[in-house]
């Protein structure tokens, strides 16, 4: 089971890789994982937005738990992506991976409706209870309809002992009053919070950026965790590059593991493609260029990475 003292440093969010028919692609699959891990990332997660967990049914969350768990068997700390839309199912999930042998699992609140504020706490109660010998990380995104904040932490936190972290899609305010109502998680935040972030007690970053360059991101996470000012330097030159060409992708409508596929074409050191599950389309080729485009202006070091 993860312990704290093991959720620290950069996890790297694996995608799911489809062929051109939309199956799995076990051969890829199993090659990005072993080229990440030969990468140095200190976690590897899988089935969260980026690995299309949304898009998957359970057989195939199996396959893939599966591969994933063989692939990294000894080499480096896990988590399994386990949302759903119920608690019967993510229980299901959350079983699955522990007996598969996974580290911990990392989990949502199921996003369709919004419920009383007792009954999100029931859930993470439940789930616990079911499966109470294996790491919990909670995603903790808007994306849900609920966002769990420093105090709600606060009141779970002594009927929950495997809880050890959270994935703090959030802003820097509420970020903070995660660490201050509850410091006894390990907080985790994207890339471009994390220079600042880190000064107040994340423990780390879930990354996809990685991908792109993993020597830039060893630097730059050292220079966070030692105060670096060339940390905030660097954050600065993230978010101008996020701005201009990530965020005008998700303007458009884009989310995260179809940009995040088109990153790793981009940088072309991992083998992959960028065929996503349908409704949800890849971006465009003339829409790929810009995004190449922006990040030879803004990022260089992202295409110039050799494995």
């Amino acid at each position: 089971m993860l312990t704290k003292e093991q959720l620290t440093g950069m996890w790297v969010a694996v995608p799911t890789v489809w062929d051109e028919n939309g199956n799995f692609n076990e051969k890829v699959f199993r090659e990005n994982i072993a080229m990440l891990v030969d990468a140095g990332a200190n976690g590897l997660y899988i089935t969260g937005t980026t690995g299309e967990f949304y898009a998957m049914d359970l057989d195939e969350f199996k396959i893939i738990t599966n591969v994933f768990l063989d692939e990294t068997a000894g080499k480096i700390p896990v988590q399994v992506g386990t949302n759903c839309f119920n608690t019967r199912d993510t229980i299901r999930q959350i079983r699955y991976a522990r007996d598969k042998g996974a580290d911990a699992v990392q989990f949502c609140f199921p996003s369709w409706m919004e419920m009383p504020q007792e009954h999100y706490d029931q859930f993470i109660i439940d789930i616990y209870q079911a499966v109470p010998d294996i790491a919990l990380i909670h995603y903790n995104t808007i994306r849900t309809k609920k966002l769990f904040h420093g105090r709600d932490y606060v009141r779970l936190i002594p009927h929950i002992p495997t809880l050890i972290g959270s994935k703090a899609a959030m802003s820097l305010d509420d970020f903070m009053e995660l660490v201050v109502y509850a410091p006894e998680l390990n907080h985790f935040v994207g890339e471009t919070k994390f220079a600042l972030a880190s000064r107040w007690g994340a423990k780390g970053m879930y990354t996809s950026w990685f991908m792109m360059n993993p020597d830039f991101f060893h630097d730059y996470y050292e220079k966070c965790i030692n105060n670096d000012p060339q940390a905030i330097e660097i954050s600065k030159r993230l978010i101008k590059w996020h701005k201009e060409g990530p965020g005008q992708l998700s303007k458009k409508g884009y989310r995260d593991p179809t940009i995040d596929k088109a990153y790793i074409v981009m940088a072309g050191w991992l083998p992959g493609n960028r065929y996503t599950r349908k409704p949800y389309m890849p971006i465009t080729d003339e829409e790929f260029e810009q995004l190449k485009r922006t990040t030879e202006k803004f990022m260089p070091e992202f295409l110039s990475y050799k494995s």
